[in-house]
């Protein structure tokens, strides 16, 4: 009987619209691999290249592996120093945004009168108001609050800039939450706070990886709040760092390379942790946004 109906499934026609649209999304994402797959692997090809198999021989694979590119771009670049303000602008930004969005966004959510709606369209609203709009007047409130070349005033700055989105992702998935928890929660005789914090907040991880992944993508990465608030020597984030190191050793692309590599290692590393709540972040953040 098994024998039978095996080889009854296996004269089942197949049908030509279904092997076609496989076939076209297998080859979509072969073609997405190789645009992403092939510029790694030449950044990693140039990084540990001599300089002159470089001319010889630009976007082929080394002759010889120079390692001590890594260890000179990172001596050369100053990029010790550099590397820890990334770290330390970067943590301490999405520690403010993932405390400040997540409660910004708890009353947006549960409250829905039309005051909460204004509020929360007058946050949304910063999604579109580019800071460059406001560029000049701002410098001159952190210039007038002594601001400029501080570390704090930087990381006000990237709080500022990215919360309307984090506030945007965190709203639309506290919705998603079931109120039966809560009201449980307040008839055992629990706060509103201490429902947050011990009821609601935890189960935000997926959107609070969302958040942490997209924040310190965009904090890590930018070149504009360095290059405008943070001009004293020793200051310099990572992006600004490599960009005065191109400068300097214009011709030495290996080690310009190998800087751009151990400045994307760390978001490599905190993409590779919360991969898993990314998507799921997201897709519950967005569509009941």
């Amino acid at each position: 009987m098994q024998a039978r109906s095996l080889l009854k499934k296996s004269t089942i026609p197949l049908n030509p619209g279904l092997l076609a649209s496989r076939g076209l999304g297998v080859l979509i994402v072969l073609f997405w691999s190789a645009l992403v797959v092939i510029p790694l692997l030449v950044l990693l090809s140039v990084a540990l290249k001599s300089p002159a198999d470089l001319l010889n021989n630009p976007l082929g694979w080394p002759v010889q592996f120079v390692w001590s590119n890594f260890a000179d771009a990172w001596n050369n670049a100053a990029l010790g120093q550099a590397f820890f303000n990334s770290v330390l602008i970067t943590s301490v930004t999405l520690l403010g945004l993932i405390l400040c969005g997540a409660m910004a966004a708890y009353p947006l959510a549960r409250f829905t009168g039309p005051c909460s709606q204004r509020i929360y369209l007058y946050f949304v609203a910063g999604l579109i108001v580019p800071l460059q709009l406001g560029l000049f007047p701002l410098y001159k409130e952190m210039h007038d609050l002594q601001l400029i070349n501080t570390y704090h005033g930087a990381i006000l700055l990237y709080i500022a800039v990215n919360l309307p989105f984090v506030i945007f992702l965190y709203t639309g998935f506290i919705k998603t939450v079931p109120r039966e928890l809560e009201e449980a929660a307040l008839l055992d005789g629990a706060g509103p706070m201490r429902t947050f914090w011990m009821i609601v907040f935890p189960l935000l991880r997926p959107v609070t990886a969302t958040v942490a992944i997209t924040s310190a993508l965009s904090t890590w990465n930018d070149f504009f709040i360095p290059l405008i608030f943070l001009q004293r020597d020793g200051m310099q984030t990572l992006p600004l760092a490599i960009f005065n190191f191109v400068g300097q050793y214009n011709n030495n692309w290996p080690l310009i390379f190998a800087s751009v590599i151990i400045s994307s290692l760390p978001l490599i590393v905190i993409f590779l942790i919360l991969q898993r709540y990314f998507i799921k972040g997201i897709a519950a953040g967005a569509l009941r946004g």
